[in-house]
């Protein structure tokens, strides 16, 4: 039988990654990228280039480039954002995540609206 992360975490002692997992698996995709944002946001805020260039990486590793151009522009503004986060230039990557991050949270209210 196959186990979710929550199982796993709650079996090994560990409530909080149980609940944590729990949470996760029960997202939406529309708020797994917008938790994806806030990760990056964090990261950047706390200078942590691992922590931010993980969470980039997974931005990028969720693209579908079958999608169309919105999927390049994407990985395109995710790739300069790794680029300033290799450097440690914090500042400018969390402008691109944190503007990118607004426009979804816009982008997700109006179709929710309809």
């Amino acid at each position: 039988m196959n186990q979710d992360g929550s199982q796993v975490a709650y079996r090994q002692g560990n409530p909080y990654m149980a609940y944590k997992a729990q949470e996760i698996l029960s997202m939406s995709p529309e708020q797994l990228v917008l938790k994806l944002y806030d990760y990056v946001i964090a990261a950047c805020k706390g200078r942590d280039s691992k922590k931010a260039s993980s969470g980039l990486a997974v931005l990028i590793d969720s693209l579908d480039f079958e999608a169309g151009e919105m999927a390049t522009g994407l990985f395109r503004l995710y790739r300069y954002a790794m680029e300033k986060v290799k450097t440690e230039h914090f500042d400018e990557a969390l402008k691109v995540v944190g503007g990118l991050r607004e426009a979804w949270t816009e982008a997700f209210k109006s179709s929710s609206a309809t």
